[in-house]
């Protein structure tokens, strides 16, 4: 069974499981954040992840290179 989350605020509208609707409702309420929120960090949360495994994986392949810190530091003058 599905059902259709709505905001005020959208103009979007998501057809999810009901369980997951609910799911969303109480972090909601638990964090106090709105649903939109909820939903938008998520998705940050996922672009994010993807672009620290590709910078990972251009260290791990040699196309990239790690500086340490304290050089960085040096440069800067911190």
């Amino acid at each position: 069974m599905t059902q259709t989350l709505a905001s005020s605020q959208s103009t979007e509208f998501v057809e999810l499981p009901t369980e997951v609707v609910g799911l969303l409702k109480a972090e909601a309420k638990r964090s106090r954040k709105s649903v939109a929120q909820i939903v938008l960090q998520w998705l940050e949360d996922q672009s994010d992840g993807r672009e620290a495994a590709k910078r990972m994986q251009d260290l791990k392949s040699g196309k990239t290179k790690a500086i340490p810190a304290d050089e960085v530091y040096a440069r800067l003058g911190i």
